[in-house]
């Protein structure tokens, strides 16, 4: 079972690269028929079963750093007006973990197995902009129901390495889009509010992994995150405060094929496993909180926050006591202009 091994283990490391799952476990994950050929007369199920449960674990931890908190970093209430305009430059990360274990696969059937958990970071780097489009109305100190256009983009670059490949599919920019209205606008006295609307997405992008004579390959991995935020601010001097909360629907998709060469009773088996329509959904609540420094123009700004647990999804397997779709911390750091 060595190629098997090494070929599991390998798709830990790349985020869910491994054959997917064989049927629906609970409300969140989903998965079509698991199809293998040339296996010999042995099952395949154990192979799609861990490969379900490894990509339920994961995937939503890649869905909170692409949700992150503030959608524009340290800023609260609308700009104020057309030709105002925000950018920030971010990385933001999630305390993840990722499964440690080597994967025993078994080719008489599926068999629940620890797989552990590794304390790993999962980040996601964008560039978010808000450009001001409507100053609001006049109220006493402040104005009432600014708009501000939001937009961004996710980056992912093409990695090769040790038989490991990423590979964006179309593009290495997945762009986002989105809106914000100001309940308050900031001003001497009065903190900025304001309610947010932001659609996130990652490029659309293949994995591949060939481990002696194994391999796997994963195409249309995609995943895309809904958030609505509601985001309080205030400056006082060079620093800055920012708080809210939010909800977050997060989505991920992918295909998977996988090529797993092995030697069963002194027999070379050749097995191939197939998987397209895997689908890990979830509803989360966040809170986040900014600090800002003011750097001339720039502010330099950190985010901590929190995505709440999912609605449960279990497993087969289990990961060192961790189970799938819980709560993670999260933070941000980068750097944000007024211009």
């Amino acid at each position: 079972m060595r190629g098997a091994r090494r070929a599991a283990v390998a798709a830990l490391v790349l985020v869910s690269a491994t054959p997917a799952g064989v049927r629906e476990l609970g409300a969140q994950t989903t998965a079509g028929t698991c199809a293998t050929a040339n296996i010999g007369g042995f099952s395949g199920e154990d192979a799609c079963v861990k490969a379900r449960d490894i990509f339920a674990f994961v995937m939503p931890q890649v869905g909170v750093a692409l949700s992150g908190g503030n959608p524009v970093l340290g800023e609260g209430g609308t700009l104020g007006g057309w030709g105002k305009r925000a950018l920030s430059l971010r990385v933001t990360a999630v305390d993840g973990r990722v499964p440690a274990n080597a994967v025993p696969i078994r080719l008489t059937g599926a068999a629940r197995s620890n797989l552990g958990a590794s304390r790993v970071p999962v980040p996601v780097p964008s560039v978010d902009a808000a450009i001001g489009l409507f100053a609001g109305l006049p109220a006493g100190l402040t104005n009432i129901g600014g708009v501000d256009v939001l937009l961004g983009a996710t980056y992912l670059p093409d990695v090769t390495e040790n038989g490991f490949s990423v590979a964006p599919q179309t593009s290495s920019v997945a762009l986002s889009y989105g809106i914000r209205v100001g309940a308050l606008q900031e001003s001497w006295l009065v903190p900025g509010v304001s309610v947010s609307y932001m659609r996130r997405r990652l490029p659309t992008t293949a994995l591949g992994y060939t481990a002696g004579n194994d391999s796997i390959s994963v195409r249309n991995l995609a995943a895309t995150s809904n958030s609505l935020r509601v985001v309080a601010s205030k400056r006082v001097a060079i620093f800055g405060f920012a708080a809210g909360v939010g909800r977050d629907q997060i989505e991920n998709t992918a295909g998977v094929e996988a090529v797993v060469n092995e030697t069963v009773l002194n027999q070379q088996t050749r097995a191939l496993v197939s998987l397209f329509g895997l689908r890990n959904a979830v509803t989360r609540n966040s809170a986040f909180a900014n600090v800002s420094l003011g750097l001339g123009l720039a502010r330099l700004v950190a985010e901590f926050g929190w995505s709440g647990a999912g609605d449960a999804d279990p497993t087969t397997n289990t990961f060192g006591g961790r189970a799938a779709n819980e709560g993670y911390r999260f933070g941000s750091l980068g750097l944000t202009v007024r211009f």
